[in-house]
């Protein structure tokens, strides 16, 4: 997978995808593949937080 900044819901949606599929192959954190899908799950994050805004709720 080629790691970069995603800018469309399409490029998102691979991403989704591919996560799913190394969370499948119980992979060891420590390892190249391991860091690789920290990496990805990062880019999700910063992806999810400019384009899922979550409403602040006062109590």
């Amino acid at each position: 997978m080629d790691l970069q900044i995603m800018n469309t819901e399409s490029e998102y949606e691979q991403m989704l995808n591919w996560i799913d599929n190394q969370f499948d192959l119980n992979l060891e954190p420590d390892s190249e593949e391991g860091k690789q899908l920290q990496t990805a799950l990062l880019l999700i994050k910063q992806y999810e937080d400019l384009h899922y805004l979550i409403p602040h709720v006062s109590a």
